[in-house]
C-alpha cells in the first residue's frame, strides 16, 4: 500500500474516534470508565497523540497484511477489516474492560469495542480506495 493510502486510511479512523468519543457516544464512554468532564475541561496532547499513533499503527497493519492477502476487491477488504476489527480490537478491548476499576465493562466493551470494528473496516476500505 502507498503512504498516502496508509496517512488517509489511518487518519479516517482517527476522525471516526472524534466523532465517536464526543457527539456520538462521549456521554456512554464517560460514564463507562467512570470519568465526568469538569465544564472547561481540555485534554492534554498525548490524549490527541496515542489514538492517533494507534490508528496509524492499524492503518500500517491492515496494509501490509491486504498486500499479502492480494485483496483485489472492496468485499474482501471490508471483510479483513471486520475480522481484524472484531478479532483484535472488540476482543482485546473486552478484556480491558474487565480492569477492576471499570465501573461499567460491558458498556466499555460495547461503545469502545464497536468503533474499533468500524474503524478497522473504514480503514480497509480506505486503503482499498485510496491505494497507490
Amino acid at each position: 500500500m502507498s503512504a498516502a493510502s496508509t496517512l488517509a486510511a489511518g487518519l479516517a479512523y482517527f476522525a471516526l474516534g472524534g466523532l465517536w468519543f464526543t457527539p456520538l457516544f462521549g456521554r456512554q464512554w464517560d460514564q463507562a470508565v467512570g470519568f465526568w468532564r469538569p465544564a472547561r475541561w481540555r485534554p492534554a496532547l498525548p490524549y490527541y497523540l496515542v489514538p492517533l499513533a494507534g490508528c496509524m499503527a492499524v492503518a500500517v497493519t491492515l496494509g501490509h497484511l491486504m498486500e499479502r492477502m492480494a485483496v483485489s476487491s472492496l468485499g474482501e477488504a471490508l471483510t479483513l477489516g471486520l475480522v481484524v476489527g472484531a478479532g483484535f480490537g472488540f476482543a482485546i478491548t473486552s478484556v480491558n474492560a474487565l480492569a477492576p476499576n471499570m465501573p461499567r465493562p460491558a458498556l466499555y466493551a460495547a461503545v469502545t469495542g464497536s468503533y474499533h470494528v468500524l474503524g478497522a473496516v473504514l480503514c480497509a476500505a480506505g486503503h482499498f480506495w485510496w491505494r497507490g
